[in-house]
Order: structure tokens, then sequence, then C-alpha cells
């Protein structure tokens, strides 16, 4: 399956034949925006002006050189080369000219990539990078950052938007690649400037994009203010909806030079992630795939190719059709029936009937899937009146709104193509997928509807409002290949959004999971068993919605057993291995 973004790394092989590791050298020429003392500069911008790791405290150009090709030799078995003049900004002067050719004789690099500023790009600069470009393929790296001249103010660029532009445009005229750099999460900046920024750079000719997350690094400026007043910083999740939305906006043949920002741990203020930096790409590409997202679908009016991944349609014995889910390795229901599923595993023993005849009911549907827990709940409502209003005959059917969280799109598109519709349905439950696929919203009538989010539902959940849903239906994959949705942690998460008399559904009897549950603060029951032995379990907020208490045998287990130890996610980051593993570590340690 192709990424959904043009990696760099692709980019390179596709264009010399491999990837050109880079070999990052600092001439030590500071930083035109800084006084002599070292002072000034970006407010983002410590002391070491972004040099690289591996050559810190390499003294001479030759001895960085020789550090960083051994360094990429070693590690990662390179081959071909890119000189990268990296730390602050190239000047071009004339002091500095010599320094480029001496280096590029001394080694046989295949491209050179400068970093600069546009303000550093004189007339004489641009007649030294044409001659440059004679004897090898020169890109030049902008440090745009942000197209908002506000911003541009606020953190003390030097410069404004316009001699970026200007730059870009005439180093394209000359034939030398221009690659930029952008910030997201610059102070004061909102959603809306980061995709002005992204459409902006996206309409000018540049051959490549790396972006960064900002952080506040110790001995800045910026972190100075922080100390003063605490800056909003991105987290790893709401910094990748920002990102996948920046990279959406760029033309699909531009690569992604890279998508975070590095910074040693004992410099970095703020943010402190979670993810490392190979899982954050592998979550970014995850969600992008998943929700059937590409690089440049929102560019223009280009609508880029997409990989349609049909599910395998599987039968159940009820007559309804479920899919097997590759990634997984499971079904999305029981052989017995999706709808039988549907009906006796949520409707049923959540009292939905006797809800709506109360009133209006808020439903939170986890793990959307097919659809068929929250469109068989629509069903239940179209044909309920609430006692109240049962005597009236201008009444109508109790209010039923879904929400629900989704992170697979493709499922759902799916659903809408091959679902099978029953006679005595009164719904048309195609109609409402295929609304929910490409609208992430369907209303049901004038009363009802269902909104849905897409993504990891650790992460949505958060965006929900407290104490709102009446009712929760849980309906992960199983413990042993989705546990990120089985922990303590994010049943606490889920018990957020519940009212004081809701109660949670779930299929799954797992021991952790009812740990999980009565850790989380939960009255945990069973409910009746449907196409197996054992039943489901329900969780209340209230001790008297359970109807069937968890046997004294089971109780005893949870509590003095390994048993009985809960899955964890305390960063709600956490991969299905690293959770499982925690676990199993827990257990040993127990034993």
């Amino acid at each position: 399956m192709n990424p959904p973004y043009l990696q760099y790394k692709e980019f390179m092989k596709e264009r010399y034949g491999e990837p050109l590791f880079r070999v990052p050298i600092d001439f030590n020429t500071g930083c035109p925006n800084r006084e002599l003392d070292g002072s000034g500069g970006c407010t983002f911008c410590n002391v070491r002006g972004s040099a690289a790791v591996q050559t810190i405290g390499k003294d001479s150009v030759e001895d960085q050189m020789k550090e960083a090709i051994r360094f990429a030799r070693d590690r990662y078995g390179a081959k071909k080369y890119m000189a990268y003049i990296q730390a602050f900004s190239a000047t071009f002067g004339e002091s500095q000219q010599p320094k480029y050719l001496a280096l590029l004789d001394a080694f046989d690099f295949t491209a050179v990539s400068i970093g600069t500023r546009p303000d550093c790009l004189t007339p004489q600069a641009y007649d030294f990078l044409v001659e440059l470009n004679k004897h090898i393929e020169v890109w030049v790296e902008i440090g745009v950052q942000t197209v908002h001249d506000r911003t541009l103010e606020r953190i003390n660029r030097g410069h404004d938007w316009a001699s970026s532009e200007e730059a870009i445009l005439k180093l394209h005229d000359l034939g030398i690649k221009v690659a930029v750099h952008a910030i997201l999460g610059l102070p004061g900046e909102t959603a809306e400037d980061f995709q002005q920024t992204a459409d902006t750079i996206a309409a000018l000719p540049i051959d490549a994009v790396k972006i960064h997350n900002l952080h506040i690094e110790k001995g800045t400026t910026l972190a100075l203010e922080h100390a003063l007043t605490p800056l909003p910083v991105l987290m790893e999740h709401d910094f990748a909806e920002h990102l996948m939305d920046f990279i959406r906006r760029l033309p699909p043949n531009i690569p992604i030079m890279r998508l975070t920002t590095d910074t040693l741990d004992e410099e970095l203020i703020a943010p402190i992630w979670n993810m490392a930096k190979g899982q954050f790409k592998d979550y970014v590409i995850q969600q992008m795939t998943c929700r059937e997202w590409r690089q440049g679908d929102l560019f223009g009016n280009l609508i880029p190719e997409t990989e349609n991944r049909k599910p395998k349609v599987v039968p159940t014995e009820d007559g309804s059709i479920t899919f097997w889910n590759e990634d997984y390795k499971e079904h999305y229901h029981t052989p017995a029936g999706a709808r039988l599923e549907a009906e006796e595993k949520y409707i049923v023993p959540s009292k939905l009937r006797e809800r709506l005849k109360q009133g209006d009911v808020h439903l939170l549907d986890v793990c959307f899937g097919l659809g068929y827990n929250s469109l068989a709940a629509m069903e239940i409502a179209g044909g309920t009146l609430s006692s109240a209003s049962a005597d009236r005959e201008d009444t109508v059917p109790p209010q039923l709104n879904i929400t629900a969280l989704e992170m697979d799109r493709r499922v759902v598109g799916a659903a809408a193509q091959n679902i099978q519709a029953l006679d005595t349905d009164s719904k048309d439950w195609k109609k409402i997928l295929s609304d929910l696929y490409k609208n992430q919203e369907a209303r049901i009538t004038d009363q009802s509807s269902i909104v849905l989010h897409w993504g990891d539902a650790r992460y949505t959940i958060t965006k929900l409002p407290p104490s709102t849903y009446d009712l929760v239906y849980l309906d992960a994959f199983s413990t042993q290949r989705n546990a990120e949705l089985w922990t303590v942690d994010f049943f606490k998460k889920l018990k957020r959004v519940m009212k004081p008399d809701a109660v949670l559904l779930t299929y799954c009897a797992a021991i952790p999971v009812r740990a999980g549950l009565l850790e989380a603060g939960f009255y945990v029951g069973e409910t009746e068993p449907v196409g197996r032995k054992r039943g489901g379990t329900i969780a209340a907020v209230r001790a008297e919605d359970i109807e069937i208490p968890l046997t004294e045998p089971e109780q005893i287990m949870i509590r003095e057993s390994s048993r009985g130890l809960p899955y964890r996610d305390p960063h709600g980051v956490w991969t299905n291995k690293e959770i499982l593993r925690n676990r199993q570590e827990r257990i040993i340690q127990y034993k």
C-alpha cells in the first residue's frame, strides 16, 4: 500500500537512485539576526542554532564531515551523501564561498543543501548559487516558518513574508531547488493560520517542505516568555490533526522532508510528548490511510488517486453480513449474526426502548464499524413515543442523538455499499451510512441524528463534553488485538462523558476489562449471553442499575489474582503491543 504522502526518502530514491544521507556541517558563521554577543535572534532559537546533535563538539568542518559520514555509514549503511549546511543561516559572503568549494572538493557529494533566510539572499548570493549549481545540484532551504507578518514580528524573525516569497520565485527562476520550512504552533496562530500558510506556499514553485512543531527550548526568548505565562503547545494528537490538514493542502508531487522537530531532551521544556518520533510517523500514516486522506486532496481542485481497499464480506447466521478486518485479523461481529448482536448485546441490555419512552436519549457508539448498533438504535427510536406525550395526537418520537467514534472511514464506505436492507427496516440504512461516509453526519429525522468523528477514540473522546451521554456502546476488537480501548485510562475517559444515571454496554467479559471498569469507578455486572455461553458486561455509574452482579468467585479473582490486573495506557498513546507487554510485566512482578 502506498503511503498517503510523498516521503522524502522515496523521492530521493526516485531522483538519485537511492537515498542521500545528509551530512550536517556547521561553518560557525553565526546568524545575521543576532548581535555580536549572540543575543537576539528568533524567539524560538537557542544558542546552538539547530546544529546537528551528532556533530556537536567537533571543532573543524572536516571533523564534522568525517563524524557525520561515519555515523550514517554505521547506522544506516549509507552510500550516497548530501552536504547539509545547516546551523544558523548561510550568508554567502566572500569569506564563506571558498569554504563551500573546499568542502565539495573534499568528498564526493551528490548534492548540497543550504539552510538560510530570505534576507540573506543578496544578488551576490544568487550569483554564487548559480555558479555552484553548475558543479553540483544545489538545494536552498528557506526558513519561511509562516506567511503571517504579525507572527514573524512576534517571534522576531527579522524579515516579512514578502521577502520569502520573492526568494522562492527568484531561486526557481534561476533553476535552483527550493525547500521551505514551516512551523505549526507558533504563538498566537490558529488552525486557520496554519491552513493559510499551507495554501500560500503550495501555490508557489517549491520543491520540498520541511514541517516543524514548535518546541520551547532552554536558553531561548520563548522559554522566558513561557516561564512568565505558559504558552499553549501542541501535544502529539492535536499536532497530528493540524499536520495532516497541512499535508493535504500541498501538491502531491512535493516531498515532505520531515514531520516533527528534534530537540535534545535536556534542552526541551515543552511540549513533552509520549510518542517516539517513529511511532508518531506511523500514527500519521495510519490515520491518513484509515480516513482515506492523501497529500493533495485539498490542493486546488485536484482529486488525487485513492486506493479502494475492499474488505472481505462474510455472511452471518441471521442473514446479515459482517466484514473480516485484515489489520486486526478478526471479524467485526459474531458468526451468530451482526443484527442479532446489535439487538441482544446492546439494544436490549441497555433498555433503550424504556429510556426512549421517558424522553430523549444521547448515545455514544464507540467503534461504529459497519454501524449496526447505531442503526438498530435508530430503528427503535423511530417506533417509540415518550410516556409524557403518548396520549397526544400531534406527538413525534423522542429524540435519539448518536455520537459515533470510528477510526476507519473505509469500513463505513464499504458498509454503505454492502449492507443488506430488510423489508422491516423503517430507515434507509444505506443512505445513512453513505451520508456518514461523505459528511460525517446523517440527519435521520428533525429530532434525531448521527454524528461521526474520525480518529483514535482515545483522542476523539477528549473532545466530547462531560456528563452528556445516557448510554455508551463499546464495541472494539478483542483485548488481544485492540487493547488500546480496554484500559483503565480509556474507561475513565468514558466515565467523564457519561451522565450520573448512564450505563455502558459491551460484548466483552474478559476479567482484566471488568477489573479495569471497577478501578475506573464503575459498578459492573453481566448481561445475558448471545451467540456464546458467556454474557457481556454492563458498567453503570449507579449501583442500582446493575441487575446481574458479578459472581463471588469472579470478584475474588479480580481482587486476589493476577488475572484481575487491568490493562493500562497512562498517556493514551501506547500501542496494542506495548499495553499487552506492560500487563505481562506486571503479572510477572505479581507472581
